[in-house]
């Protein structure tokens, strides 16, 4: 691999040229969206034929104030992404606005991240490359010069820039690496100012209901909600649910749960969230998804105990297909207002040791609900989990209407008091698909 990490870290004054990153005005009080939108149009078609916005996922997770990186690898989240040159014109599918990826310690963007200076490449990692979606790595491998910025704002990396050159323009050079730095800094600068606006909220809420702009798509045919609150006394929980958009009109479904509470609870939730995410976006089976998953999990320094439920939902198919971890069984509430827990092979928790994983394929009619949750949902000091389960199934039985109505009706029903974090994901086939 040739490159170049020593090319400068400072401000570029004047710039100047079409072939230039400009410095842009940033406003404040943007979101993350607007903020990575503003950056992609500081970087010109003339610069460029790809350009990704990447913050860093701990940031995401509520670690503020921010600190070092840490760990072998770095989770980082794409906040935007366009392609023009390239010759594809869907830059959505090939690079999708919140895939997560976990960036090898060697990788040109880890560099980029730990070092706080751009690094230039010929070529992106293989580990890199085998987290992308085909279609991705099908278009990158047109690319034959990257460049990585670091989105430094007063000493921390909030993120970085990706971008990239295909044969027929110049591979990037220390000048251009100088010129990226200016717009990168300033994105770090806003990027870093609307986290610590967001972490004065719920960040979690903030998360899940979309507030950081990153929502992803429910495929049509399929309703989903979900709610993830912390236990009562904290601003920042260790459980985590995530929806991901899969090929042929699937969608994942990831519940996780981490036990115990504060800061490094949260910091292992935030490295599992992302590396599932990553996971769930190279399409494996449920049961695939846990065995890789597990890998990673024995490899965290702080691993206490963890959970994992992952669905896959197909709605032309009427079914899913679902693994555990340790994880308690998902409720179905059927159209004819009856419930049941279907079996699902059993799983030991994630980082108790190498082993495979079992998975279910379940029917599911249109209208059916599919219930994932956690145990701070239905158990309790003065609560079994089996009359926490029966509280579920009773309320579920008989919503019939909207799913957030529903997850509201859930909460308000079984975590009045959290004594734990409670996190419900809820989804219903609307219809067959085609």
């Amino acid at each position: 691999m040739t490159e170049n990490p020593d090319t400068g870290a400072g401000r570029f004054p004047g710039l100047s040229g079409a072939a230039r990153p400009a410095g842009v005005s940033l406003p404040p009080g943007a979101d993350l969206t607007a903020i990575a939108q503003l950056i992609l149009a500081g970087v010109g078609p003339a610069f460029a034929d790809q350009v990704s916005v990447y913050v860093l996922e701990h940031l995401l997770q509520g670690a503020w104030p921010p600190g070092p990186v840490s760990g072998s690898r770095l989770l980082a989240r794409r906040l935007a992404g366009r392609l023009t040159r390239s010759g594809h014109q869907d830059s959505a599918a090939i690079l999708p606005v919140g895939q997560v990826i976990a960036f090898a310690a060697h990788a040109a963007a880890a560099r980029c991240v730990r070092h706080g200076r751009p690094v230039v490449a010929d070529h992106l990692d293989g580990e890199t490359i085998g987290q992308l979606r085909p279609e991705s790595r099908a278009a990158l491998s047109g690319f034959s010069s990257f460049l990585l910025v670091p989105m430094l704002a007063q000493g921390t990396v909030a993120g970085f820039l990706a971008m990239g050159r295909t044969p027929d323009m110049p591979a990037f050079s220390a000048p251009d690496a100088e010129a990226a730095t200016r717009l990168a800094g300033d994105g770090g600068t806003s990027i870093l100012d609307a986290l610590e606006l967001l972490s004065q909220r719920s960040m979690p809420d903030a998360l899940q209901r979309g507030l950081l702009g990153i929502q992803p798509t429910v495929p049509a045919g399929l309703e989903v909600a979900g709610r993830c609150l912390p236990a009562d006394g904290y601003q920042i929980g260790s459980d985590w649910y995530d929806i991901i958009p899969l090929a042929r009109g699937r969608t994942g479904l990831i519940v996780g749960d981490v036990l115990g509470h504060g800061p490094a609870a949260t910091a292992v939730m935030a490295q599992l969230r992302g590396v599932a995410r990553a996971l769930a976006d190279l399409d494996l089976t449920p049961a695939e998804l846990l065995g890789r998953l597990n890998r990673s999990a024995m490899g965290l320094p702080h691993l206490t105990l963890a959970t994992c439920a992952y669905t896959v939902i197909d709605p032309d198919a009427q079914a899913c297909t679902l693994a555990g971890a340790g994880h308690l069984p998902p409720v179905l509430a059927l159209p004819d207002g009856t419930t049941r827990v279907p079996e699902v092979p059993a799983g030991p928790s994630l980082g108790l040791g190498r082993c495979m994983y079992g998975q279910a394929r379940i029917k599911l009619l249109p209208g059916t609900v599919l219930a994932l949750y956690t145990d701070g949902l239905v158990e309790t000091r003065t609560c079994s989990y089996d009359q926490g389960v029966l509280a579920l199934r009773t309320v579920l039985g008989r919503e019939r209407g909207d799913l957030e109505t529903a997850c509201d009706a859930v909460i308000g029903t079984l975590a009045g008091r959290r004594e734990d974090d409670v996190t419900v994901i809820l989804a219903r086939i609307l219809h067959q698909s085609g």
